[in-house]
């Protein structure tokens, strides 16, 4: 439906924060809407997400909403609330309502660029191809094909707004024309192209040597991840600084454990982790058994008063730096940076945590500014240091998000890996013993999920895999690991060298150390743990803990009990913890059930509420372990909190407000936005 109904239509985003790149769905030029609409309808259904979906006219094919949700959300169509979890926007839902065709095309040019232009410039007929070399010489649009084009074109042709005629030009029709009367366009002096700065605006230029590790950088080669840097008065490029200065002529690693706990309130084994984050930034190097030096780069990002030659450093060695301000040009927030992140860039994962790490650097420099809570975007400093920063692309430049998330492996829209992939690697890679570097990572992400900051280290002279509990205080701790692969699925006694390991904790100023390995058979191997206070962690006792903790999570400070074990480690020295917590959740579940089920057969005595006593007294006949009313009382007192407020108090007696199911849809989007990074 095509008219141009009574409906308040959307105002266009500022040019800067809209997306280059226009949704394609299934179902060729004609059925675009037709599509979006089933994939629409669908979830708003409850249709689950991974359920084929029949395409109009399309011969027999399928699709999914899950294939499809990370194209439609740029768009402005849907939103993510968790891993392959989706909930349409009140503009869709607005659409859905209206069948609107001119109010969903409003939708797509305020969130799009070059949708309401592209009608406006075509107003008198005009080429497919020269709308492209207009786009990009008008609009700033740098686009290598007609794809982005075409794409747009069909959406208009779709809904009626736009015809194509015998000459393959395109011209509005009456009704495209009217809808041109209520969509706001950009001005052309406003849009610029991704790679051009306005002249008022340059970058502090690099130093020599900071110049040279630029030109000679391999973007491949670079890290993923940064790592722990301690931040001074809230900014961690001064805290680069800082180091890089106390360190400049060499200072043993006691000067630099003073140093740190007089300058950041450090203490040695937050030291150790930063100074690994500085090594691996090339800021800091080891001149000998005992000392440290800023190297010649770090020295150099000093001279200035300006901190960008750090962020220039900082580009050379991790991936996804420099990226990220380009990556601004298309979404805003840290949850989408790091979907571009991962199948753009080569992020191994989703990590939302180092692309904060990134933004909050690139903040401190005044390259990018926070608009609204968690949503980001690009200032002209930070276009004039992208246009001089060699950039990674892993794929061709024309190709935009939408079309990367439809690979093979099905991980559209997905987050971190589940505790199921993660299980399923560590039995594998513990068995590749040829390639020891995949064990090595596959430890480093389990402890990722356990919540742990987990930094890939390896090499000559270093631990496998550093961990660190970021906690406040004197609660944090860190953890050496030694990974060991071994084909027969069993670690030996001469494959561990307990004095590097013990080596490796102080030189990191670890609390605890750790041996990860398929098993560790024999008595005298786990008495030389015991020994030499060192744990030894079987993978099958390491996948017990990760199904524990994707059932019901542990705390950080829950596992230091595990970890601080010397000899065998099991899971179950937390299973207790684990036991409570569980009970819990099912008492969470049964005590609101009972609720609603009371309300829904209210009575005169019992009004619809119940007390804790009232609770008691029916629960306890469930199980032999019935729960105590200070366990009822305390999840009554969850529940009726002001965040959750699933039910109220009343006197003694409490009574249900709202359908479970509501309950758990606000606790779902609770836990949706703490994983999207709303927070600084």
């Amino acid at each position: 439906m095509s008219s141009i109904a009574e409906i308040a239509y959307e105002p266009a985003r500022p040019w800067s924060n809209r997306s280059f790149s226009m949704p394609a769905v299934p179902g060729g030029n004609s059925g675009q809407i037709k599509v979006l609409r089933c994939l629409l309808y669908s979830l708003r259904s409850g249709v689950h997400v991974d359920e084929p979906l029949q395409i109009a006219d399309g011969g027999g094919a399928t699709v999914t909403f899950s294939s499809m949700g990370q194209r439609l959300q740029p768009a402005g169509l849907v939103t993510r609330t968790g891993k392959n979890s989706w909930l349409l926007t009140r503009q869709a839902e607005a659409w859905l309502d209206s069948e609107d065709d001119g109010y969903l095309l409003s939708i797509l040019h305020a969130n799009v660029r070059f949708v309401g232009e592209l009608l406006h410039e075509a107003r008198d007929g005009m080429t497919q191809s020269d709308l492209l070399c207009l786009a990009s010489n008008k609009y700033g649009c740098s686009w290598d094909s007609l794809d982005q084009i075409r794409r747009r074109t069909a959406w208009l042709r779709a809904g009626g707004f736009l015809d194509l005629d015998f000459r393959h030009q395109v011209t509005p029709t009456s009704t495209g024309l009217k809808l041109l009367d209520k969509l706001e366009l950009a001005q052309p002096g406003a849009t610029r192209k991704r790679d051009s700065v306005s002249v008022a605006v340059i970058a502090p230029p690099p130093t020599g040597l900071v110049q040279s590790a630029l030109a000679s950088i391999d973007t491949k080669q670079r890290k993923a991840k940064i790592g722990y840097i301690p931040r001074s008065e809230g900014n961690a490029l001064y805290s680069l600084r800082k180091f890089s200065i106390a360190l400049k002529d060499g200072i043993t690693r006691e000067e630099i454990d003073r140093f740190a706990s007089a300058e950041f309130g450090l203490r040695p084994s937050s030291t150790a982790s930063a100074l690994s984050a500085f090594k691996s930034a090339g800021l800091v190097e080891q001149v000998g058994f005992n000392k440290y030096k800023s190297t010649e780069l770090a020295v150099s990002c000093t001279e200035g008063e300006s901190n960008i030659d750090f962020l220039r450093a900082l580009h050379t060695r991790f991936r996804f730096f420099g990226e990220v301000l380009e990556a601004l040009e298309e979404v805003d927030t840290p949850r989408d940076l790091a979907v571009i992140g991962k199948l753009r860039y080569g992020m191994p994962r989703e990590d939302i945590a180092e692309v904060r790490t990134r933004l909050q650097m690139m903040r401190e420099c005044g390259l990018i500014e926070e608009v609204s809570w968690g949503h980001y975007r690009l200032l002209d400093l930070g276009r004039a240091l992208l246009a001089e920063l060699p950039c990674e692309m892993l794929n061709d430049e024309s190709v935009e998000l939408e079309s990367l998330t439809s690979d093979e492996g099905g991980t559209q829209g997905s987050g971190a890996p589940g505790y199921e992939e993660i299980c399923a690697e560590l039995h594998a890679a513990s068995r590749a013993s040829t390639a020891p570097e995949r064990f090595e990572a596959a430890v480093a992400q389990a402890f990722d999920y356990l919540g742990f900051d987990a930094q890939l280290l390896g090499g000559s002279g270093q631990t496998d895999v550093l961990v660190a509990a970021n906690l406040a205080g004197d609660k944090r701790f860190t953890v050496i690991i030694d990974a060991k692969s071994s084909a027969s699925g069993k670690v030996g006694e001469q494959q561990i060298n307990f004095d590097t390991i013990k080596e490796h904790k102080a030189a990191n100023s670890a609390d605890f150390a750790l041996a990860v390995g398929p098993s560790f058979p024999g008595q005298r191997l786990i008495a030389r743990a015991e020994a030499h206070g060192i744990g030894l962690f079987g993978v099958e006792e390491f996948v017990k803990l990760l199904k524990m903790h994707s059932e019901a999570p542990f705390t950080l400070t829950e596992l230091m009990d595990l970890l601080k074990i010397s000899g065998t480690v099991t899971s179950a020295i937390v299973e207790r913890k684990w036991a409570v917590e569980i009970r819990a959740f099912r008492l969470c579940e049964r005590v609101l059930h009972q609720l609603a089920t009371e309300a829904a057969n209210v009575d005169a005595f019992t009004t619809g509420a119940l007390s804790a006593h009232d609770l008691y007294l029916i629960l306890r006949t469930e199980s032999a372990d019935p729960p105590s009313p200070p366990e009822i009382e305390s999840v009554l007192s969850l529940l009726s909190s002001d965040l959750v407020h699933a039910v109220q108090k009343s006197g003694s007696q409490y009574f249900i407000l709202e359908d479970p199911q509501t309950t758990a849809r606000r606790l779902h989007r609770l836990a949706a936005s703490i994983i999207s990074g709303g927070s600084r």
